[in-house]
């Protein structure tokens, strides 16, 4: 996204007047700061990396973390470890909301079906063989994801549809 809207008045949104309140301009700034940084990142998501941040913006870790986490500004997905502004990904054009969204499932399913500790209890747990399970979970699970869901899921919801899924789909 080469360029993001915001209301002229978003200073005085009453989560924006709050971060203002404890932090000032600099505070603003900061959150201002990370928006142009999600709207740089290919999926609109950034990963909760404070120290990176931090360089980058020559401010202190742990302010980042409150401009992130303290005043409701952002969407926080503690299970994928990234986070995003719901303003920025509302101005997605419809016609590249589905393609954003595929991504974002796909790289929730690679880091599952690649991760060997995952892929190997949740084997045992369904009586089933790793390969099944990752070909069950990068095809069936995900079809009924895109097919049932007009919009992406948060990751934690998306975990609690995987497991209903492979219950309903894999002998027990």
């Amino acid at each position: 996204m080469k360029s993001f809207r915001h209301n002229t008045n978003e200073r005085n949104n009453t989560n924006v007047l709050k971060l203002r309140m404890k932090y000032g301009a600099a505070g603003y700034g900061i959150y201002m700061m990370l928006l142009e940084r999600l709207a740089d990142e290919p999926l609109l998501r950034s990963k909760l990396d404070y120290d990176v941040l931090a360089y980058d913006f020559h401010e202190s870790a742990e302010l980042i973390r409150h401009v992130v986490e303290d005043f409701d500004l952002f969407i926080i997905d503690l299970d994928a470890d990234t986070f995003a502004h719901e303003g920025l990904n509302a101005q997605i054009p419809p016609k590249k909301r589905r393609q954003h969204d595929e991504r974002i499932l796909d790289d929730f399913i690679e880091n599952l079906v690649t991760n060997p500790d995952w892929i190997d209890h949740h084997a045992e747990a369904y009586q089933t063989t790793p390969i099944r399970l990752q070909t069950t979970i990068r095809t069936t699970f995900r079809d009924k994801i895109l097919a049932d869901h007009p919009s992406l899921p948060p990751a934690a919801r998306l975990r609690s549809l995987l497991a209903s899924h492979l219950a309903k789909t894999t002998p027990q």
